[in-house]
């Protein structure tokens, strides 16, 4: 894992981020589980424009024998897992799920008006990216 990941979700005109380490913690009493992959995180979750060859080297890198940390059906991480296990041609993954979410680490103001300017790959392109690296 690398250190000072952060998940964050945008409410409004607030960003309320998270350290992993914090979700991490609220995670350890949960139990591992298998978690079926929403068809929904193909369409809905993208990364914004960053350097696209890292996450795909991520992804090819991940360790799907670690669980990812689910909340409300939202992946808080564990991404790159999720989209290896599908380019792999799997469904689920395991996961803890962790029912009560700890306070924010942070929150933040948020202006939306960039923020949809800014994304640029869907998760559905890199697990095509992926598959293909997989099978090389």
């Amino acid at each position: 894992m690398i250190n000072n990941c952060t998940f964050s979700i945008i409410i409004e005109e607030y960003e309320y981020v998270w350290e992993v380490k914090t979700l991490l913690t609220a995670a350890k009493k949960s139990s591992t589980v298998s978690w079926t992959i929403p068809e929904s995180f193909l369409i809905e979750w993208s990364w914004e424009k960053e350097d696209i060859d890292d996450h795909v080297e991520r992804c090819l890198a991940a360790d799907l024998s670690c669980p990812i940390l689910v909340w409300d059906d939202k992946i808080l991480d564990g991404c790159h897992r999720v989209v290896k296990a599908l380019a792999s041609g799997q469904s689920e993954v395991k996961a803890k799920v962790i029912r009560d979410i700890p306070a924010p680490d942070e929150i933040l103001d948020f202006d939306c008006s960039n923020y949809e300017n800014n994304i640029e790959h869907s998760f559905k392109d890199i697990v095509e990216i992926v598959k293909t690296k997989l099978s090389l």
